[in-house]
């Protein structure tokens, strides 16, 4: 049987490529419970590396990997009418075109009605494409799915989620409601919703992710990234190039980054595992913790604490500036970083700079004046370089040896977190290419369904053929 069927596929493939036509069948309309549905069928011979491209006005869109050199597929209209002469109305207010193109197949599905009530009417593509293969999918309303690919992917729609599996070429994907979720990339990314959450693996080029309302969460990636949300988390495995990540109102949690760093946000925490860069972090009220810093960095919060451990070498460190308003600030400094320490509380009322290094305070210490007296303390360090500002309006300072127990065991929860956070995304990931390749599976069954009704048909035209014994009579 597994034979016949690629023979068969085999003949329509030879047939299509004898023609120089791409086939595309409009189905007969069939009652389905309380509705029709018109199930068309197409298919094109196609390059390696050739282009699959979708215009269509409505419906939702699934990729599958299908035979080499081969596409197929299957688009189905359900009408939610009782009525065969509605039904049939609203099946020819769609007008479907396929066409070759230079390097591979273009389907459009338009709306032909002045009148469609979308409403009642479902629009479904299903497409099966060689595996190296790229595609360029536009619907003005639907969900995009897309299996994986080793090609190039443009996704976009007016309203819909968009979920792929690995992709290794470029990705654009882009809906104007919906949530978006990515496997691995091989280049370059760029996810753009008006609305929804957007859910990343690795990427191995740059990366700017876009939403006006919803969380961003992003594996390792190995360029730049620009990530901002109107509202919600921003979680980044990693960074290797510079890193922007914004967010209206949220926590922001970044893990190893190879470059310089700017996280802002209006309402959250910021955490930032290491940098190698320049760190900004600015959030209007919320704690900020820092490890691993290489460089320097500029912190602050309109309320809440301060961690930064510094970790730069002579040569690497830049001035710093670390400040809250409300809120206490913890220091890490390496015992042989050359460095001036300029620390200041305005309002101290009982809280004090605590430090592992002689400071020369100001103000700490003294009896009877003011209670909201200003408390200041300085030294240099190793023969003094760059400035290092630590300033809280009302809190604690404490600045400490670099290798500090307490700083141990803060290390060990973050590491404790990314792991977690790696075993989170590995599974939601294997969820949906779970979820993608059952649909894989049902658009195989459909293209065998095909090639069993190819085989039907070929039957019945050998049946009425004539034989050589019936030439000779």
């Amino acid at each position: 049987m597994l034979a016949a069927l690629a023979l068969l596929a085999e003949t329509a493939s030879v047939s299509l490529a004898a023609t120089g036509q791409a086939y595309l069948k409009r189905g007969e309309p069939q009652r389905e419970g309380r509705g029709w549905v018109e199930v068309s069928e197409c298919g094109a011979i196609v390059p390696e590396n050739g282009k699959l491209t979708l215009r269509a006005d409505v419906g939702s869109v699934s990729v599958g990997v299908g035979d080499p050199g081969r596409m197929a597929c299957e688009v189905r209209i359900a009408a939610y009418t009782g009525d065969r002469a509605d039904a049939m109305r609203m099946f020819r207010g769609v007008d479907l075109d396929l066409r070759l193109t230079g390097n591979g197949a273009a389907l459009t599905a338009r709306d032909v009605s002045a009148h469609q009530r979308h409403q009642r009417l479902e629009v479904q593509f299903n497409f099966n494409v060689p595996r190296r293969f790229n595609v360029d999918l536009e619907t003005h309303g639907g969900d995009i799915e897309v299996v994986a690919l080793d090609g190039e992917l443009r996704a976009t729609t007016a309203g819909g989620e968009i979920r792929t599996g690995d992709i290794s070429g470029p990705v654009y994907l882009e809906t104007a409601g919906g949530s978006i979720r990515v496997g691995n990339v091989g280049q370059r990314l760029e996810a753009k919703t008006a609305g929804g959450n957007v859910h990343v693996g690795d990427v191995s080029g740059n990366a700017t992710i876009e939403t006006s309302g919803g969380e961003i969460y992003a594996g390792m990636i190995k360029g730049s990234v620009h990530a901002q949300t109107a509202g919600g988390d921003i979680v980044v495995r990693g960074v290797v190039g510079p890193a922007v990540v914004e967010t209206a109102g949220g926590h922001i949690q970044m893990g190893d980054c190879g470059a310089s760093v700017h996280a802002e946000t209006a309402g959250g925490n910021i955490r930032v595992q290491g940098a190698r860069g320049m760190v900004r972090a600015d959030t209007a009220g919320g704690g900020i913790a820092l490890f691993r810093l290489q460089s320097g960095v500029e912190a602050v919060t309109a309320a809440g604490s301060i961690l930064a451990e510094i970790s730069a070498s002579r040569e690497a460190f830049a001035a710093s500036d670390l400040e809250t308003t409300v809120g206490d600030i913890q220091v890490f400094v390496p015992v042989n970083l050359p460095v001036r320490v300029d620390a200041s509380i305005d309002q101290a009322a009982g809280h004090k700079i605590f430090s592992d290094f002689p400071l020369t305070y100001q103000g700490q210490g003294e009896e009877g004046g003011f209670p909201f007296r200003t408390v200041h303390g300085e030294c240099t360090l190793n023969g003094g370089g760059k400035a290092l500002k630590i300033h809280t309006s009302m809190g604690n300072i404490e600045i400490h040896k670099a290798d500090s127990s307490a700083l141990n065991q803060l290390r060990l929860r973050q590491e404790d977190y990314w792991k977690n956070f790696a075993a989170r995304q590995e599974q939601q990931l294997e969820l949906m290419i779970r979820r993608l390749q059952q649909r894989q599976e049902e658009q195989l069954r459909f293209q065998q369904k095909l090639l069993e009704q190819q085989e039907r048909q070929l039957r019945e035209i050998q049946k009425q053929q004539p034989s050589d014994d019936d030439d000779d009579n």
